[in-house]
């Protein structure tokens, strides 16, 4: 009977620990017996820390997710489960967006688990797809690198300038390509020189400070480069000037394809997010270039940019543009002229692509509506018989 009794307590022991393993394991079902691991998991929720500054001045663009997937193929199958032989629940098409819950690996192989719009849930193949997410903490921590280097900057006595290298070439004729080891290329920026003899490229309106001046040269740091670099003095602006207590920033993410506008309370001295948005970047092509990353002053806004083919004929026109960088624009959906005739469709049908690829000439793109919106924040009192607009305080325009 002693003996039932140790054996009884002896198993009952081990089916404890074998529910409390199962229970702390990072798996989350089974397929044919083996294991699927979940890797991460995405709520889909704004940071808390950011929800306590989100003070929205305009919504509506179409963001649907914070955390999500699309779809790089020409069609993809969601399936029940993360197994190529499984039952396919749902079918998407190229640049399709499907908000993302899991990921995971099952047999070597990274799936993540998505949900529709339908509310249709099922896996879909990594390698089919691109990851986005919203990166808030980023971009704040952007902005205040900006605020200590102009700080730090001026109460040192330092003089803080802009690079001012911009010649309008619409017809990209003989465009410089040359790029330097942190993949920025030469067209409409400025090439300064190293300690160690290097050629490194500072981006138009990038934000510098003056270490010394060295007759028609100037040894400056860039906030956006490691390396302090020599340059051609003439190629340096004061304008806009450039001051402590902005309250203003575009922060453009290249790497998911979206942006946040940030702008700085009056009241409690802290910086509000009024906005975010899927968007477009640059891609380098026949006519573009990629969008370059660094710290941006902004010289001028327009009400309408015109833009032109290959041929340097008019293509068409994007409203609401905003200069930041040589030729590189934030700017609304561009229209062609054949386009005119049908405008709403192909609004739709471009701002459907926000937030998946690159795929512009260098500008940011973003919707007619928000540009609009973000021209009316930075131009106070609009001069309405001129296309070239000024700001009515300071902003800043940081890429990373």
């Amino acid at each position: 009977m002693n003996k039932k009794k140790i054996l009884l307590f002896m198993l009952m022991i081990s089916m404890s620990f074998n529910i409390n393993a199962a229970s702390s394991a990072s798996f989350a079902e089974t397929i044919n017996n083996e294991n699927i691991e979940v890797i991460a998991t995405y709520d889909n929720e704004m940071p808390q820390d950011i929800k306590k500054i989100y003070k929205p001045k305009h919504t509506g663009e179409g963001v649907s997710y914070f955390d999500y997937i699309f779809i790089k193929a020409r069609v993809s199958n969601l399936r029940e489960k993360p197994d190529p032989n499984s039952q396919i629940v749902g079918k998407y098409t190229y640049d399709s967006k499907l908000k993302v819950l899991e990921k995971v690996r099952y047999q070597g192989n990274i799936w993540y688990l998505a949900e529709d719009t339908n509310g249709t849930k099922g896996y879909i193949a990594a390698s089919q797809t691109e990851k986005r997410d919203f990166r808030f903490q980023m971009a704040l921590d952007k902005i205040h690198d900006l605020e200590n280097f102009i700080s730090k900057s001026l109460d040192e006595g330092a003089t803080l300038m802009s690079v001012n290298t911009y010649a309008p070439n619409p017809s990209n004729i003989n465009p410089k390509r040359q790029k330097d080891k942190y993949g920025t290329s030469l067209d409409q920026n400025l090439l300064g020189i190293s300690q160690k003899g290097e050629q490194i490229i500072i981006p138009d309106r990038s934000v510098v400070k003056i270490i010394a001046n060295r007759g028609d040269k100037a040894l400056v740091k860039a906030l956006s480069i490691p390396e302090e670099l020599e340059v051609s003095k003439a190629k340096l602006s004061t304008f806009p000037s450039i001051k402590k207590g902005f309250r203003k920033v575009v922060a453009i993410d290249i790497e998911n394809q979206n942006f946040m506008v940030f702008e700085k309370s009056k009241q409690t001295n802290e910086w509000n997010l009024i906005s975010y948005v899927y968007t477009k970047t640059g891609i380098d092509s026949e006519l573009g270039y990629e969008t370059p990353k660094g710290f941006f002053t902004v010289p001028v806004v327009k009400y309408v940019m015109p833009y032109t083919d290959e041929t340097g004929q008019k293509a068409g026109t994007a409203k609401f543009a905003i200069r930041f960088c040589g030729g590189g624009y934030l700017h609304g959906t561009p229209i062609n002229v054949q386009e005119e005739v049908n405008k709403e469709f192909f609004l739709r049908q471009k701002e459907f692509t926000l937030g998946t690829y690159t795929g512009t000439r260098k500008c940011v793109r973003t919707s007619e509506g928000h540009a609009k919106f973000l021209f009316d924040w930075l131009v106070g009192s609009p001069n309405k018989d001129s296309n070239d607009q000024r700001l009515s305080e300071d902003a800043y325009f940081i890429v990373f």
